[in-house]
């Protein structure tokens, strides 16, 4: 079968077909066409996998991981590794937290390194007008007044979580 003949038996996108080829579940084979090679799929291994597709359960993975899973590890906030820092404990939640992060990213995940809004050190004017309730036409306001201290950093600005708390006391 031809490209568009396989993606059509799968019931999946042309690309989704090449994707499967990368990963090493399709092989191909490309025979002269006028213009061009044209790739030809092996129809008994376009079977197997869409019955792959179809039953995900008949999937196992390849290596079984040793460590314990997300669940099972205590979920260390990067505040309370930096208090704990000096100590022998700080430093290994804090190795833990980098390894979590190191295998979300490895796994795919986007949450690497996740720190809650309260406890970022510094804001951007969205999370500033989550946490403080104002809106962020406001907050700027404040800024261009000079009244909150902020910074452009990148793109945007940020304003330090104790400059915010100050800002909210002094209203």
């Amino acid at each position: 079968m031809n490209k568009r003949e396989a993606s059509q038996y799968l019931g999946k996108t042309e690309r989704a077909v090449e994707r499967y080829t990368q990963a090493g579940e399709l092989s191909v084979k490309y025979k002269p066409g006028k213009t061009r090679p044209i790739a030809d799929y092996d129809e008994t291994e376009l079977r197997e996998l869409k019955h792959r597709l179809a039953n995900p359960s008949d999937v196992r993975p390849a290596v079984v991981s040793e460590t314990p899973t997300k669940a099972e590890q205590p979920r260390t906030t990067p505040t309370e590794a930096l208090q704990r820092a000096g100590s022998v404990e700080g430093m290994q939640a804090f190795a833990l937290m980098v390894a979590n992060a190191l295998r979300a990213t490895q796994d795919g995940r986007n949450d690497t390194l996740h720190v809650e809004l309260k406890d970022k050190l510094t804001l951007s004017l969205n999370e500033a007008s989550q946490l403080s309730g104002l809106s962020r036409g406001h907050l700027r306001q404040a800024i261009e007044a000079k009244k909150l201290k902020a910074r452009i950093i990148g793109k945007g600005w940020r304003v330090k979580r104790s400059d915010l708390d100050a800002y909210v006391q002094k209203l």
